[in-house]
């Protein structure tokens, strides 16, 4: 074959309505064209006069790619076709994705043509911004021979064979070109039967419309199975009557498969459990799915183009990002737990593996994390951690683990006959240490007041810390309470030393000592340490830097811990219920459970008589569950009366940190079917939790429970705002000393307005309490607070009195209770 001429049987082929055909030189500079077909002209806008002898590349908007480039040059040397996908301008200026299959041939001089078939696949070319990267993977898969031209021909009685066929044939449909010339049924045979009944109704439709017959079928080559193949054909009529198709068959096989991993890769997408999202280069959110916005709160228009620090808890610096993508840069990908924060404010603990994507020339293209929620593991993980043996801020025991080796001790006592005394230790006035220099500057203290009660102890003795500013220390050996004392004396007068913060601040701190001392084998630990701390609490009540000893301690059951326990089994103890009044409609909707003792010998006792005995020992456990229990059962009678009345008890940082109190709330709410909310949990500033993250996940576990959380006492301490914005809180409540002065103190009432504005700022509930005057109660109402508590509104009434005043429905009530919503 001369070039540029092409024998007039190929040209008549090659005219092809609907199928872009061209003929480039491909040995010419910038392989000009040297045929294309009326489809071309179709697909273009241009006329073939107007392109022959210009480069085959007149129509791309840009360069081909260097990958593209790659390919095409390796494809003219392998002789082999190449598919590729590159933007293309029409003669009018509008743009199309066009898909070129192009294949080299050579004539029998050697001779090289570029034989292209081109198309329109602008539609296709438009998936989700997901899957952008895997289309490079698609058009890699459909690199595919240019196809098999025919002509088919069908005779008016229905007959039909293959008047041309190209040689590519045999490679498309393992037959042979003469197979095909007297009769097409050997073809239509391998065909699948469903298809092939399709395929024949297509061309007699086809065939009738004169219009294009396009059909996509399932094929069994003799060799390599089951194949994919589509074919298009336009139909002439013949002067017979008969239908001769010019068509052109490629295999669509690699394309076919293709789309069906994409279809399941997006399934897997889409209905995975762990959450996923794909950024770009950049690391700005592209897409997410939706196992994301279940573990976030965001949906996916919320977090697209943002970047994924919009899940930042501040928890980690810009040295753990650096070093987390230096890993992925030098690894492909980094694998860690993060810890996150979700829409609405909870925190996301993740375990997530962050991959990068790179094109091929290994540049990043997208940066990929599936993550999956550990937040419940990592707490479980930090509970186990907080029962292990040691304090983490200074080293000393923790309570559990001194509780453990004091009743070893104590066991030890038959044999040596020598006595063991316990010292509970109490800082005074600690709390403005933290107000005035800062959390940082009261852990440095903590830290230095256990190395010094180390250095004044033996080995054989044991040092805890019992939480917040309490230490407690178990002396073995000791043969008289006396001896003990004078221990005691000598570690106070070491505490009170001068202590030398980092910050170079100088503070002096001074400290209550109980100290409880027995000889007796029989002694509950429990009961030893109790007697310390309200032997500490004598001591608190002579001033500061006091040593209070108890008398002799006994094992016959008349101690304090163990009174108390009796107390609890007798059903000693009971709550009272004060009302809490909302300002906005003059209806109760809440009471303060106080809980109170009703000692045989001692009559009605306030919990500062026993209290701290149950909050530092065993007997914590069995209280927390009768005082929710108890409040619960109270709520439900409200709630079976339709009232929306809720119950308000005073909890510690152990029932919180320990999960206690999520327990109870749980168990409670279920043995009494009670609605939420139904308890209001309020805790106190005091509190200083050991573990800020910890404590906020129980308060939200409480409040999914049917808690709301109160912040008591607030307005008696500075780092009152710290907790008020770390900690779930939903309710604030005014330290009564705050109260007490508002009506006549203009100083004090801009004070307490400050404290509503920036409450009610923070979308926190306000509540006064100790209102104890009409006028106290006014200015609160023009000042806006939400709810407000004092014997104002009423004094604190046992079970029975609340029953027949607010329950029976007899009594002519003040300030109503609160109904549900209907």
């Amino acid at each position: 074959m001369a070039p540029h001429i092409l024998p007039p049987s190929l040209t008549e082929l090659l005219e092809v309505s609907g199928i872009a055909l061209t003929i480039a030189d491909g040995e010419q500079p910038g392989c000009p064209l040297i045929f294309v077909n009326k489809g071309f002209e179709q697909l273009t806008g241009y006329d073939r006069e107007e392109v022959l002898g210009r480069s085959c590349r007149l129509l791309q908007t840009v360069d081909l790619a260097p990958e593209a480039s790659h390919c095409l040059r390796r494809a003219i040397e392998h002789r082999t076709p190449v598919t590729m996908t590159h933007e293309n301008r029409r003669k009018d200026g509008s743009r199309y994705d066009n898909e070129l299959t192009l294949a080299p041939l050579y004539s029998r001089d050697g001779h090289c043509y570029l034989v292209g078939v081109q198309r329109d696949v602008s539609q296709r070319l438009r998936p989700r911004t997901r899957w952008r990267h895997q289309s490079r993977l698609l058009d890699r898969l459909n690199a595919q021979v240019p196809g098999v031209l025919f002509h088919y021909r069908q005779a008016p009685d229905g007959r039909g064979d293959f008047p041309h066929v190209s040689e590519r044939l045999a490679d498309y449909c393992g037959l042979e070109r003469m197979a095909l010339t007297p009769d097409a049924e050997c073809f239509f045979s391998r065909i699948e039967d469903d298809d092939r009944t399709r395929l024949r109704v297509s061309l007699t439709s086809s065939a009738t419309s004169l219009r294009l017959c396009q059909v996509v079928f399932r094929y069994h080559h003799p060799t390599r199975g089951l194949r994919w193949l589509e074919c298009s054909a336009v139909p002439t009529r013949l002067s017979n009557g008969g239908t001769l198709w010019h068509g052109y068959l490629t295999d669509v096989t690699a394309r076919k498969l293709a789309t069906e991993r994409m279809a399941l890769a997006e399934t897997v997408f889409d209905s995975t459990h762990d959450g996923i999202l794909v950024t770009d280069a950049d690391k700005r959110i592209i897409d997410v799915n939706p196992a994301f916005t279940k573990l976030t709160g965001y949906s996916a228009d919320e977090a697209l183009g943002r970047k994924p620090h919009l899940l930042s808890s501040g928890k980690h610096d810009a040295n753990f990002y650096h070093d987390l993508f230096a890993t992925v840069h030098q690894q492909g990908y980094w694998t860690g737990d993060i810890w996150n924060v979700r829409k609405d404010g909870r925190q996301l603990i993740e375990n997530a593996t962050i991959s990068a994507i790179h094109d091929a020339d290994g540049t990043i293209t997208h940066y990929i994390s599936v993550f999956r929620d550990i937040t419940q593991k990592h707490l479980k993980q930090a509970r186990l951690e907080r029962r292990a043996i040691y304090d983490p801020l200074t080293g000393l025991f923790n309570r559990e683990h001194f509780g453990d080796a004091l009743e070893n001790l104590l066991s030890g006592l038959s044999y040596t006959g020598i006595g063991i005394a316990v010292l509970f230790i109490d800082l005074d006035d600690f709390k403005p240490v933290n107000d005035t220099y800062g959390h940082a500057a009261g852990d440095d203290a903590l830290v230095t007041i256990a190395q010094r009660l180390k250095q004044q102890t033996r080995s054989t003795d044991l040092v805890a810390r019992l939480g917040g500013d309490e230490f407690v220390i178990a002396l073995a050996g000791i043969r008289s309470a006396e001896k003990a004392e004078k221990v005691a004396l000598k570690i106070l007068d070491d505490l009170i030393s001068p202590i030398n913060l980092r910050n170079e601040q100088s503070i002096t701190l001074s400290a209550s000592v109980g100290v409880a001392y027995t000889d007796d084998s029989r002694f509950a630990p429990d009961a030893l340490i109790a007697a310390a701390d309200s032997a500490m609490y004598e001591a608190k009540s002579r001033g500061k830097n006091q040593v209070a000893i108890t008398e002799h301690q006994q094992a016959n059951g008349d101690d304090l811990y163990t009174r108390l326990q009796t107390a609890l089994d007798d059903g000693e103890l009971a709550l009272f219920y004060q009302p809490i009044l909302s300002l906005n409609d003059g209806r109760i909707v809440s009471f303060e459970a106080l809980v109170r003792w009703y000692h045989p010998e001692q009559g009605l006792l306030a919990p500062h008589h026993f209290i701290d005995i149950v909050n530092h020992s065993s007997l914590q456990r069995a209280y927390s569950a009768w005082l929710v229990n108890q409040a619960a059962h109270t709520v439900q009678r409200f709630q079976a009366r339709d009232m929306a009345v809720t119950v308000s008890i005073n909890v510690t940082r152990d029932q919180v940190e320990s999960g206690q109190l999520a327990d109870d709330m749980a168990q409670a709410r279920e043995r009494h079917a009670l609605a939420s909310p139904f308890l209001n949990v309020e805790v106190v500033e005091t509190a200083q939790f050991h573990d800020i993250d910890l404590a906020y996940n129980q308060l939200q576990h409480a409040r999914r429970l049917g808690a709301q959380i109160a912040l008591d006492d607030f307005g008696s301490g500075v780092s009152s705002l710290t907790y008020a914005s770390q900690l779930p809180i939903d309710i604030v409540k005014i330290d009564q000393a705050v109260i007490r002065r508002l009506a006549e103190r203009p100083q004090q009432r801009r004070y307490v307005s400050g404290i509503i504005d920036m409450a009610h700022a923070m979308q926190r509930i306000v509540l006064a309490e100790g209102v104890e005057t009409p006028e106290q109660l006014e200015v609160l109402r023009q000042m806006g607070c939400d709810m407000a508590q004092g014997f104002l509104i009423g004094h604190p009434m046992p079970s029975e009195e609340l029953e027949a005043h607010y329950l029976a429905g007899t009594a002519q009530l003040l300030y109503p209770l609160a109904l549900q919503a209907q």
